[in-house]
């Protein structure tokens, strides 16, 4: 299969106008024309990545954070960045990123994200485009469709002691960082995956009695403990 197919169907689930005006993501690196015959998948694109796409015989990388994010003013070897991007290319492997646009779609890290947590009736935590434009598919395919960052839901009642214990183990993780009340019963929880603090006060809004997400600073989690939500941050990797 062709790179530009591969593209092009990865392109059909994360959407290229989701793509945040921030963002800088997509077909990134290499020749459309080449012969995919092995892809790698992976979160970054660091030196280890490169290496072991090397060592697998992989003619293209897929990761979810773009490689080539702000404008790059040459291409040389006297930085790591330009060094990694330099061999990639004379590696002839193709580049692709879903960054943004795979935090919005459908089935894409938000939803997993929920899913992996029990979390039932979700929606949109913060909806940012309703029927977006389409990418090779029919306009009915979206009728009547929300796009946004993170997701609301529900879970069973519990205490939050106890769905702290279930995080850590279906995030496989062993510390979280904890921001307000931990003394209270949960049922409607939010999350976003990365650095979701931005969406403090619509998770707020919503009632969430927990907001789970990554990156979170101080004087963020400060604001979040004092509209009496508490704030889990498991990690913008995790």
């Amino acid at each position: 299969m062709k790179a530009v197919e591969i593209i092009k169907l990865l392109n059909q689930w994360a959407l290229p106008c989701l793509i945040d005006k921030w963002d800088n993501t997509g077909f990134q690196i290499g020749d459309p024309e080449k012969e995919i015959r092995k892809v790698l998948i992976s979160l970054d694109l660091d030196r280890e990545v490169l290496e072991k796409a090397i060592e697998e015989n992989a003619q293209m990388i897929v990761t979810h954070h773009p490689i080539i994010f702000k404008p790059m003013k040459s291409i040389t070897k006297l930085s790591y960045k330009e060094k990694l991007v330099y061999d990639i290319i004379k590696e002839d492997i193709v580049v692709y990123n879903a960054h943004t646009n795979l935090d919005l779609a459908e089935n894409g890290v938000n939803d997993t994200l929920a899913k992996v947590l029990e979390i039932r009736n979700m929606e949109p935590l913060k909806i940012i485009y309703e029927e977006p434009c389409t990418y090779d598919i029919q306009p009915a395919a979206n009728k009547g469709k929300v796009f946004g960052y993170g997701r609301i839901g529900e879970i069973e009642k519990t205490s939050l002691l106890n769905y702290l214990d279930i995080l850590k183990e279906k995030l496989k993780v062993e510390n979280l960082i904890i921001y307000g009340d931990m003394d209270r019963i949960v049922d409607k929880v939010a999350v976003c995956g990365g650095s979701g603090s931005s969406f403090i006060y619509d998770a707020y809004l919503k009632g969430a009695h927990i907001y789970i997400t990554g990156d979170v600073k101080y004087h963020e989690a400060q604001y979040a403990n004092e509209l009496g939500l508490t704030i889990i941050d498991a990690g913008h990797y995790h």
